[in-house]
């Protein structure tokens, strides 16, 4: 654990024990494989920017500790079935209220790799803090500091989602990062600015990353209309995954720019959400070096929600502002022409079973005139009170000259057990 996470860490759980209040998912694909592109993830996860907002009887503002214990399996069909993933979790969940309007959460995970888990290699077990913060809130002003995830933009994974660093392809989440975040509230709008000083990064296996120093900035200006709600974003970002640069073997994370506008708006019974991005500064591969290019980034998503079952559909472009008929993009196994303009899009749909105990969902994604086909679909069953349980399964389909050609023909079945105490 770095100097400065362990100064954080020491001194939010200090926070946590003056309180006057007595306070009582894991990327599959990770385990065996890290893509480096980050030109075309599928989707991703995000936690809300706002925990315990002014005025907000939220339940996430109540006192309490919580305790789980995971046991996690994955196996491979196309490989006798053989165990891919075998580990033990044991999270700890604290959140409460502290003193002069403040509150606080503090999440640790305890993870044991058994020997038929593709982690063991590297390490038996380790200790990670999920999720570690304070907040504190006026009638017109809240401060947040710590360990956490901010959520921008209306589409899960899409043009304006680029803040928290994805751990995979397959079954992607977030991972939370060490910020500060400042938010001022009007009637109808709140004025919030976040920084990163030290980001983290992505790195690519025996791949050497340069200049990995840069800190990061953003602000974003909500507002409400007749319409619905509508955000603006301004920011200094440092991409979330190095790029390899192809002509000398190394690989850089430099910041780029970000201007973007998001907005969503109910219409019968369907709730449509829009990003839009115009990000300049990226990096690309050229044969002989990396360029500096502009990109224009949008995304539409809608859903459609009948009794318990909603279905969901996301399409996402990029578009290449500046564009040389030699741009390459870096694989696993080898180096593939970059389009100038490619689209990729989702759909779902998830359910409950007549016992509302049993929830069903599916998922379809596709990346760039079918470079990439990816279908998931599963089962959790809410047991008791104190146990539940969920079995997915995964399979994805890659052209053979492509950057994901690795992937192709891979499929797994995970299972989780939990225990709440």
């Amino acid at each position: 654990m770095k100097y400065n996470t362990l100064i954080g860490f020491i001194f939010l759980i200090c926070c946590f024990f003056i309180s006057t209040t007595s306070i009582a998912s894991d990327s599959l694909f990770k385990d065996e494989l890290s893509f480096d592109s980050t030109e075309e993830e599928l989707v991703s996860f995000s936690d809300s920017d706002d925990i315990f907002e002014i005025g907000e009887n939220n339940d996430k503002g109540s006192s309490g500790l919580g305790v789980k214990l995971s046991n996690k399996w994955s196996i491979n069909p196309k490989d006798k079935w053989n165990t891919t993933k075998k580990r033990s979790e044991l999270t700890l969940d604290v959140k409460g209220l502290l003193p002069e309007s403040g509150y606080g959460e503090l999440q640790i995970t305890t993870k044991r790799y058994w020997p038929n888990d593709s982690q063991q290699s590297e390490e038996i077990s380790n200790i990670e803090v999920d999720r570690a913060f304070v907040q504190f809130s006026s009638d017109n002003w809240s401060i947040k500091a710590g360990k956490y995830t901010i959520g921008w933009g209306e589409i899960e994974g899409g043009p304006i989602d680029v803040i928290n660093p994805i751990e995979g392809v397959t079954e992607p989440s977030v991972e939370s990062q060490w910020l500060i975040n400042t938010t001022r509230y009007w009637d109808n709008s709140k004025l919030s600015f976040y920084y990163n000083h030290n980001p983290d990064i992505t790195k690519i296996n025996n791949i050497t990353l340069n200049d990995d120093s840069s800190s990061e900035f953003g602000l974003r200006l909500d507002y409400k209309d007749n319409l619905g709600d509508n955000s603006v974003y301004l920011a200094r970002l440092v991409p979330n995954s190095a790029l390899k640069d192809i002509a000398n073997g190394n690989s850089y994370a430099q910041p780029y720019q970000l201007l973007g506008y998001s907005a969503n708006q109910s219409v019968g019974g369907y709730l449509i959400k829009y990003d839009f991005a115009y990000k300049s500064n990226l990096k690309h591969n050229r044969p002989s070096s990396l360029v500096n290019i502009d990109r224009i980034d949008w995304g539409i998503a809608l859903d459609r929600q009948k009794e318990d079952r909603t279905w969901s559909f996301t399409l996402n472009s990029n578009y290449l502002l500046d564009y040389y008929s030699d741009f390459l993009t870096p694989g696993l196994t080898q180096d593939v022409s970059t389009s100038r303009h490619n689209l990729s899009y989702s759909i779902g749909v998830n359910d409950t079973f007549e016992n509302n105990g049993y929830k069903w969902n599916i998922l379809a994604s596709s990346v760039s005139n079918g470079d990439i086909k990816l279908i998931s679909t599963g089962i959790d069953w809410d047991i008791d009170d104190n146990w539940s349980s969920l079995i997915k399964g995964t399979r994805v389909t890659a052209s053979s000259d492509r950057a994901f050609s690795v992937l192709d023909n891979y499929e797994r079945v995970a299972i989780e057990l939990n225990y709440h105490f």
